[in-house]
């Protein structure tokens, strides 16, 4: 880093406000600034403020297919965020919710704050969704469900195989499942159900509630018919 570079460097630093600005609307040049100038190296509980208030402009900005607030988010998902692990993992799901927004083709036909002021509302029967053809692209094999076939025969899961179904959404697997959400959410020809896409976008934020959530239950119990029909045919 040459002299002047380091001047800049220090007077963002040093002024707080400065980096907010630049996070506040990424730009076709804002990660090219990050890296630049490595504002993101050792900002502890600094950053994680940072990236905490501008998170409402980012979800807008997602919504709008902002593509170089996706190129910042991917960036940020390689680096600490926060000494705070509870801080870390609230980041984290949000960034991966803003992210696969951003890089999905096309624009929200509503408005996001709609959704979030009436969460629930929009969540009723939203696990219907599970059964979208678009669904389909989220695989479960046999031998995954095979432990847990009886219990998903009587539509009832004992507290172990809960446990067992935490662990099948891996991270692999829960990218897939938030970005078919994403594209239902902006180009499903049903105003309805480009609603419900993203409030359950919103409502997988706690990736540690997904075995109880009636949308993942959903899929797993209809790939577990799938197989169960194939067998009987």
């Amino acid at each position: 880093m040459n002299p002047f570079d380091k001047k800049i460097s220090t007077r963002i630093r040093m002024h707080p406000e400065m980096l907010r600005n630049i996070l506040l609307e990424p730009q076709e040049d804002t990660l090219d600034i990050l890296q630049r100038y490595n504002l993101i190296e050792s900002k502890g509980a600094f950053l994680s403020r940072i990236l905490i208030s501008v998170l409402p402009y980012w979800e807008f900005a997602a919504c709008e297919g902002n593509l170089h607030l996706a190129r910042v988010v991917r960036f940020l998902e390689k680096v600490p965020l926060s000494p705070s692990q509870e801080e870390e993992r609230f980041l984290r799901a949000n960034f991966l919710r803003i992210r696969l927004l951003a890089e999905t083709p096309g624009t929200f036909p509503f408005s996001p704050f709609t959704i979030q002021e009436s969460l629930l509302e929009f969540l009723q029967n939203a696990e219907l969704l599970a059964d979208l053809p678009q669904a389909k692209v989220v695989k479960f094999t046999r031998d995954e469900l095979a432990p847990i076939a009886p219990e998903l025969a009587r539509y009832r899961l004992n507290p172990l195989s809960r446990r067992y179904v935490q662990n099948l959404f891996h991270p692999q697997r829960q990218e897939a499942i938030l970005g078919v959400l994403a594209y239902l959410a902006k180009n499903y020809p049903l105003l309805g159900t480009c609603r419900q896409a993203y409030a359950l976008l919103l409502s997988l934020d706690n990736i540690d509630n997904w075995s109880r959530h009636p949308f993942c239950l959903r899929l797993i119990s209809n790939r577990f018919w799938e197989f169960r029909a194939m067998e009987i045919l």
